[in-house]
């Protein structure tokens, strides 16, 4: 028998132990990336496990764990743990601005990326949706936005033509008083959602300084006085549904759409959602923005939005994290929930093959989507909210019609002092 020299001996023995690592490098298990997300009008559970599983199984060393989660106990679920700083998901739905702090910068795995780019996207959506400071924090998955859809059945029944894209507030409230049938209980048009949104942006409308010091002179500044008039006159036109209509009539959580649908509601200021919903029922309807200042705005506003989805910044994997991130909210997921969904996403080459982007209101969407973007400015003051909710009264009295319209200066330079206060101490609380 011979005998194996000392030299092939050591061979053999760094073939099996190459041998054995690789076998031990095969057998290991995935990076499991834990992913929270919830079911809405855009992507059901269904269709979500379907991209999870189309994910896992083109990347054999990662896997996904969906987790599910009901939309109104998602909120508590990440503050809990982004608070506690640990049990966040790797991935999730950042959709709410106070944990963009917490969300990692992606801007260096982003740039080294060869298949996702900035200028792939909507720059409306990415510059108010991902970009925080100087980090890139996510990426903007689906779009929204707010406009207004009118009904043409109830529009040819009483003779009026449609509006048009350039349509000013003067034309809104004519519009509805020429439609309204009060004794019939038919509207001709809503309410703007709430103030310092779009049609208040349009008449050039702010809520305080830019510096955020203060709300005198802007608050109560002739551009507020005349939006909140023009919401007085909008309400004593009689032609609007009440706050107190829409709770009786409009099924809860949907609101005026309910009422479009069923003929009772010329127009509303509705959602791709609620866009989507019309073409079900084959509703005869059209978009327009929402209305702008006489004379016209520039620019014009709107309302919209786009879902931040990111890393966490406490991720162990943050390199498995952004592979299934930048699979979910790039090309081959947003044409994926597009296709399998209700997604409009936020990509124009893929919004190109949206199945509604040749019609009249496809079309009109699209255009909509090109706006100056209200999230612009609020981003940029993150005090919005905590001062709105000082001033709501404003907003109540009007709608309540508890006010005259020559005393609408008079509410709002007598809310200035709660309201500056409430800016102080949301600056001081933020540390600006």
């Amino acid at each position: 028998m011979r005998l194996l020299s000392r030299g092939s001996l050591v061979v053999l023995l760094c073939v099996f132990v190459l041998a054995f690592t690789s076998l031990a490098v095969m057998a290991q298990e995935p990076v499991t990336i834990e992913w929270w997300t919830v079911e809405s009008e855009e992507f059901d559970e269904a269709v979500q496990r379907a991209l999870v599983d189309q994910f896992n199984a083109e990347h054999p060393d990662i896997f996904v764990n969906m987790t599910l989660l009901p939309p109104d106990g998602y909120d508590e679920r990440m503050q809990t743990t982004l608070g506690a700083g640990q049990g966040a998901p790797d991935v999730a739905l950042f959709w709410n601005a106070n944990w963009y702090p917490q969300a990692l910068d992606l801007t260096e795995m982003i740039e080294a990326d060869e298949d996702i780019d900035p200028e792939m996207y909507l720059p409306g959506f990415w510059n108010t949706r991902v970009v925080f400071g100087d980090e890139i924090i996510g990426l903007p998955l689906g779009v929204g936005a707010n406009f207004v859809m009118y009904n043409k059945d109830m529009f040819d029944a009483a003779g009026v033509e449609y509006p048009s894209a350039d349509w000013t507030t003067e034309d809104y409230i004519a519009t509805v008083t020429a439609l309204a049938d009060p004794e019939a209980r038919i509207w001709g048009g809503d309410r703007p959602r709430g103030p310092y949104r779009a049609v208040f942006n349009n008449l050039d409308a702010w809520l305080y300084s830019e510096d955020s010091t203060t709300t005198e002179g802007y608050l109560n500044s002739p551009e507020s006085v005349a939006s909140y008039q023009w919401l007085w006159d909008l309400v004593n036109s009689n032609g609007t549904p009440t706050p107190a209509d829409l709770e009786v009539l409009g099924t809860e959580g949907t609101g005026p759409v309910d009422l479009f649908l069923a003929d009772r509601l010329a127009m509303a200021t509705l959602n791709q959602g609620h866009m989507q919903n019309a073409v079900a029922v084959e509703k005869a309807f059209g978009i327009v923005p929402e209305p702008q200042a006489p004379g016209g705005s520039d620019p014009r506003y709107v309302n919209a939005w786009a879902l931040t989805v990111s890393v966490w910044e406490g991720t162990e994997h943050p390199e498995e994290a952004y592979e299934w991130l930048s699979y979910w909210a790039g090309p081959v997921g947003q044409r994926f929930l597009m296709e399998n969904g209700n997604l409009i996403p936020s990509l124009p080459s893929i919004l190109e093959d949206w199945e509604s982007a040749d019609t009249d209101y496809g079309q009109a969407f699209l255009d909509v989507l090109q706006l100056e973007q209200v999230a612009a400015w609020d981003n940029q003051h993150p005090c919005k909210g905590t001062v709105l909710r000082s001033v709501q009264d404003a907003w109540d009295m009007v709608n309540l019609g508890a006010v005259e319209r020559d005393g609408v200066q008079a509410m709002l330079d007598g809310l200035v002092p709660a309201a500056d206060a409430a800016l102080t101490e949301c600056v001081g609380r933020l540390g600006g």
